[in-house]
């Protein structure tokens, strides 16, 4: 599926596109009907909540299981994705955000593109973020904050300081992140977009955003599938986790309108 001109230029400016109710219901039921699933995958990266006990990220969900695997080239994800990112695109990584209600944990106000930048040695990070709500998204459990316009002024590298000037301690980096985020936001607002499991976002690898934790009665699940040029592959490279960084970077192929009803027609 193609976005319209319309969808595009308020990807640009915004930094992010969001469409609610992109996905069936069906489509919602066959891939949390394969959560349990990767749970129990041993091949798939776990991290936690502070209390050691909560399941707070599932990382690599793309890799071995058959219906996350052909969603990532789902027409209605990847064609959208090869038009804003890059005309060829792999799956850097893919995760499930858990935000499980009572106890899902905040995420602090980040870019994306600093992770590709100063943990993967990729110097020009390209590519975005398409994040699918697998729960119902509201004002209550956590829903993630994206300041309007960010992406404009690129990748804002605190790290950089600390490797330039080792001297600076951390309440100073706190500061001066305070003090950016807050004239970002001044610029642009922040936005907090809601809606039904199903809808879908396009974000920016150099969108700011960040989340406060879930404490309502209401479980917020997001699928967050992180796409990147193939150009990335002459770039240095750590080795990772195949969870964490996964080292297939062949162009990925649109599946046929066939491929996607035989998984997810209902």
């Amino acid at each position: 599926m193609k976005l319209t001109r319309e969808q595009v230029q308020e990807y640009e400016n915004q930094g992010f596109l969001f469409i609610p109710q992109y996905f069936s219901q069906a489509v919602v039921s066959a891939l949390r009907a394969n959560i349990p699933e990767l749970i129990a995958d041993e091949a798939v990266g776990r991290v936690w909540e502070a209390d050691n006990k909560t399941l707070r990220t599932l990382y690599g969900v793309h890799l071995t299981n058959k219906v996350f695997n052909a969603l990532v080239r789902h027409p209605l994800l990847l064609e959208p994705a090869q038009q804003l990112f890059a005309s060829e695109l792999y799956v850097f990584r893919s995760k499930i955000v858990m935000k499980p209600a009572f106890t899902g944990g905040m995420w602090e106000w980040h870019q994306d593109s600093a992770f590709a930048q100063y943990y993967e040695e990729i110097p020009s990070p390209k590519g975005g973020n398409v994040i699918i709500f697998l729960d119902e998204v509201n004002e209550f459990n956590g829903p993630v904050y994206y300041i309007n316009g960010s992406h404009q002024q690129g990748l804002i590298a605190l790290e950089q300081e600390v490797s330039t000037t080792p001297s600076l301690t951390k309440d100073y980096l706190l500061n001066k992140a305070k003090e950016r985020i807050s004239s970002l936001v001044d610029q642009g607002g922040i936005v907090a977009p809601k809606g039904p499991a199903g809808s879908v976002l396009f974000v920016h690898y150099d969108t700011w955003h960040g989340s406060v934790g879930n404490i309502s009665p209401f479980d917020r699940r997001n699928l967050v599938l992180t796409y990147s040029s193939v150009e990335e592959t002459a770039l240095p490279h750590k080795e990772r986790p195949a969870f964490l960084s996964d080292p297939d970077r062949t162009p990925l192929t649109v599946l046929s309108t066939e491929a996607v009803d035989s998984l997810f027609a209902g």
